[in-house]
């Protein structure tokens, strides 16, 4: 799951490639994160693997930010202690490490993990300072600083800013979801529907996004158990727990809105199709005058509710099966109408309905 969306979500890759190429560039990266980015260890580790890649002479480096003030905690780990002996108070950790000569770190590209916002700010600082005293001809580190703190800050001289909030959408984690489902047994439609499902309600969790995938019809049939049950014996893939913010009503509104996207336009279909067939004796009606006061003048307006209503009057001669189909479809839009989920039970047999339907001479 992991690969399928670091490598195969177009935006998601494409985060990943302008990090890489930033690096490449010789620019350092201050990248904006989620606080429970999906995947966190692939993503670097495509990274990594990337930047080597492309920087045979450079040392790929992976260090956890310490709290430390960046440039002491940068001297003291990479300047040898015959180096720091020439070390003077007056030209300040930034300079000093920016205008050496023949130090490991500049020799170094390196991805700093943990920084809170302090410290993001700290280091982002920091590396502004470093390059302007480096200067454009000398050849020194390169940074990667990673934090969870969504403060919008610019890009500065050989540092450029990468939000993931910017750059990944909630698309994406529906186009994520449909790359998972493919691999499950079940129709194209059923494989759209649990998509749908299952980015609504975790449109930022991706991690949560593939567990409930993976459960496939059991979390359409019992989703608020399946996610109880996650959240219990589950951990992501840095050995944290998943952690739901929404409450169960409004998991059952994002239920509900998959429904409208999917089931919705299905039910809209069956109508179409069994006023297509029954046209001539719906025509022969018109105008219908409503026990509302509408008066409908044209077939293609007549709602399930009427359509079952002269079926079962006789004033049409519908077949016993198309009766039955409207009735259904009639309970069913009446539901979601009324902003209520349809149990998974009858959302299959809306499925299974679609292969019923008449097909268009284009």
């Amino acid at each position: 799951m992991d690969m399928i969306w670091w490598t195969k979500v177009t935006n998601a890759s494409r985060f990943l490639d302008q990090i890489i190429n930033y690096i490449q560039d010789g620019q350092s990266v201050l990248l904006q994160l989620p606080k429970e980015p999906p995947w966190r260890q692939t993503m670097q580790n495509i990274v990594a693997t990337g930047i080597s890649q492309r920087n045979a002479t450079s040392t790929y480096k992976s260090i956890q930010d310490t709290g430390q003030d960046p440039g002491e905690f940068l001297f003291y780990q990479f300047c040898r202690e015959e180096k720091r002996a020439h070390y003077r108070p007056g030209i300040g950790y930034t300079e000093f490490l920016a205008k050496s000569e023949e130090i490991v770190l500049n020799e170094c590209i390196l991805w700093i993990s943990g920084a809170g916002k302090d410290q993001a700010k700290k280091w982002y600082n920091f590396v502004g300072d470093y390059n302007r005293a480096k200067g454009k001809a000398k050849r020194g580190c390169i940074f990667l600083i990673e934090t969870c703190d969504d403060t919008v800050v610019q890009d500065k001289k050989g540092i450029r800013v990468i939000r993931y909030q910017k750059e990944i959408e909630h698309y994406d984690c529906y186009i994520f979801s449909m790359m998972a489902a493919s691999g499950l047994k079940g129709s194209g439609q059923f494989k759209r529907y649990l998509a749908e499902v299952v980015s609504g309600m975790f449109p930022e969790d991706v991690e949560m996004a593939a567990i409930c995938i993976s459960y496939g019809r059991e979390f359409l049939e019992h989703p608020i158990q399946v996610i109880q049950d996650v959240i219990t014996s589950e951990s992501r893939s840095d050995g944290s727990r998943f952690q739901v913010a929404a409450s169960e009503g409004e998991l059952q509104e994002r239920i509900w809105e998959a429904q409208i996207k999917v089931v919705f336009p299905l039910v809209e279909k069956h109508r179409n199709a069994l006023i297509r067939k029954y046209q001539e004796q719906i025509g022969a009606l018109l105008p219908i005058h409503t026990a509302y006061g509408e008066v409908i003048e044209e077939a293609s307006n007549v709602e399930l509710g009427i359509l079952t209503y002269l079926s079962a009057t006789g004033k049409i001669r519908m077949a016993y099966e198309d009766a039955g189909k409207a009735a259904k479809l009639k309970e069913a839009r009446n539901i979601l109408a009324h902003i209520r989920t349809l149990p998974q039970e009858e959302v299959d047999e809306i499925l299974a309905l679609e292969t019923s339907l008449p097909k268009r001479n284009w």
